[in-house]
């Protein structure tokens, strides 16, 4: 949980407080205060401050200055190998991942989705343009809003 990047750990604490409000509202306007159903309320409350703790909202994407470790214990990339990192989509459905083309004995790709929540496949982007200018890769941008509301965009790079 201290791993948490600082606007991610402001959002959720606003989530949580609207749950607590909510909570709190509907147990004082029932007739029976500590009737089963409005102590129910609290089970979503419980869940998602056992899944916040636990870091299940936090996946970010795991690299160095010279490696990128893909999911699923698949072998460390070297970030000088990389040659593309695109948009792509699964065929007929509106689902997109990125593809990262590397060249090892020959040219493999390993599929990526990057989370939404913090910034980690944005600096990965950088860090592997700066190990490899001539990377071609597509945009993706990660802005916060207010200071703890994230906003990703990504888009295919026009040729």
């Amino acid at each position: 949980m201290d791993n948490y990047p600082p606007h991610f750990k402001k959002l959720f604490s606003i989530i949580a407080m609207f749950m607590l409000v909510y909570t709190f509202v509907e147990i004082y306007l029932a007739r029976n205060t500590w009737a089963i159903k409005n102590l129910v309320y609290f089970i979503p409350l419980i869940g998602f401050s056992l899944l916040y703790r636990q870091g299940f909202f936090y996946k970010p994407i795991r690299f160095d200055a010279q490696f990128f470790y893909p999911p699923k214990n698949k072998p460390a990339i070297l970030l000088s190998s990389i040659q593309s990192i695109k948009l792509t989509s699964l065929a007929n459905k509106n689902v997109y991942y990125w593809e990262i083309t590397y060249l090892s004995d020959k040219p493999m790709s390993v599929r990526v989705l990057p989370p939404i929540m913090e910034d980690s496949f944005a600096r990965f982007i950088g860090a592997v343009k700066e190990a490899n200018p001539t990377v071609d890769a597509d945009i993706f941008e990660f802005n916060l809003y207010f200071g703890f509301l994230p906003f990703v965009h990504w888009k295919p790079k026009k040729t």
